[in-house]
């Protein structure tokens, strides 16, 4: 499940991220370089719940996948 890193005061919200650690990286950069290594207020990881393109990635593996099972049971029964 991908991640998202958000900073309150910057009113900014990180790409998604693959797990919760690249979040925690991607926090503590911004952290390091924009705050001076203090912790602003309001700043949060969530799930990323919308669907730019994970959605998509899904879709296709499903579909790439299912193709192979349909050619190997294709094979199989010849």
């Amino acid at each position: 499940m991908p991640y998202r890193y958000r900073c309150e005061q910057c009113r900014t919200t990180s790409h998604p991220l693959p797990t919760r650690r690249a979040a925690r990286d991607e926090r503590d950069w911004h952290r390091a370089r924009v705050h001076a290594g203090h912790i602003p207020d309001g700043e949060s990881i969530n799930p990323d719940d919308s669907d730019e393109g994970t959605g998509l990635a899904g879709l296709l593996l499903a579909i790439l996948i299912g193709c192979v099972i349909a050619a190997a049971l294709a094979r199989l029964t010849h």
